[in-house]
């Protein structure tokens, strides 16, 4: 009996996989660049990632405008624990506060996994899970784009919670290992996991960017002696940031919960387990990742 709580795990209908934590080292490329007015998010991602010749991108999102925004939030599920909300399409204009995004491709087209935050247009900080038919408005969106150099992630449906989930698999052997690229599956500690994905990749010091996921609630301290819990059965993190240092770590989170609450502060060590599946980017520290800007101004935003 799994207890309806933030902090214990959640039951899936499927078989559950023995390998908890996928990891694939890689090169990596940090570009800077900005999402073009009228462009769909999740398709200029994927164009941006395929034309520089990779098949897998993390990224942080900042400042700018949506122009249509479609997105869901959590919910509780009818066949399975966690699911997602309705659609919600705000009249606007909707101005983005931060989010991340895993790319790569499903059934063979350019796909991308998109969490954010804005300011609605009552001025309420929302968030949620974009659909793909979300694009960018009048003011251009800025993108902290990591194209990994030895990664294709790939969304299939996962047997275990019979929802979509983006696993990285290696193109070829790392010719250095900057970055890892992981999933996290159901069940396991966020912050263990963080500390675990580090240390296997030989990381004594190393950054964490650009991760998004679920976990079970959410437990994060918000303030001296202050602990905030989001509701049960799931929330989902538009960011999580932070540094690992000899093992330990510590996390920055923004979320959303199945009530579409916005919540943030530093993640509690041992009391988030992942709901349904979490994307997580760990980078070395003193990776001398290349780094260089795009200049998309010029370029037509796609139909």
């Amino acid at each position: 009996m799994t207890a309806h709580r933030a902090g214990f795990p959640l039951q899936h209908p499927g078989p559950r996989s023995a390998e908890r934590i996928v990891s694939v080292p890689t090169g990596v490329t940090v570009v800077r660049t900005e999402l073009p007015p009228g462009a769909r998010v999740a398709a200029e991602l994927w164009r941006i990632t395929e034309s520089a010749g990779h098949r897998a991108a993390c990224v942080e999102l900042a400042h700018g405008s949506f122009g249509t925004l479609r997105y869901v939030h959590p919910a509780v599920g009818a066949e399975r624990p966690a699911y997602f909300s309705e659609t919600y399409e705000p009249a606007g204009p909707c101005f983005v506060l931060g989010g991340s995004a895993t790319v790569g491709s499903r059934e063979g087209s350019g796909f991308a996994h998109v969490h954010a935050t804005w300011l609605d247009e009552h001025g309420r900080v929302r968030g949620g899970h974009l659909l793909p038919d979300t694009t960018v408005g009048a003011v251009p969106i800025e993108a902290t784009m990591r194209l990994l150099h030895d990664v294709a992630y790939v969304s299939d449906t996962c047997p275990e919670t019979a929802m979509p989930a983006f696993s990285p698999h290696p193109r070829w052997e790392a010719a250095a290992t900057q970055a890892v690229a992981a999933r996290i599956r159901p069940g396991e500690d966020l912050h263990t996991a963080v500390t675990d994905v580090a240390a296997r990749a030989g990381f004594r010091s190393a950054v964490v960017r650009a991760s998004l996921g679920s976990t079970v609630g959410a437990r994060l301290r918000t303030g001296p002696g202050r602990i905030a819990e989001a509701d049960w059965p799931a929330t989902e993190f538009t960011s999580l940031t932070g540094t690992v240092a000899d093992g330990e770590a510590v996390l920055t989170a923004s979320l959303v919960d199945r009530n579409g609450d916005v919540h943030s502060g530093l993640v509690l060590p041992g009391q988030n387990p992942v709901a349904v599946t979490f994307e997580l980017y760990v980078e070395r520290a003193d990776s001398g990742a290349i780094s260089r800007d795009i200049d998309n101004t010029a370029e037509e935003a796609p139909a």
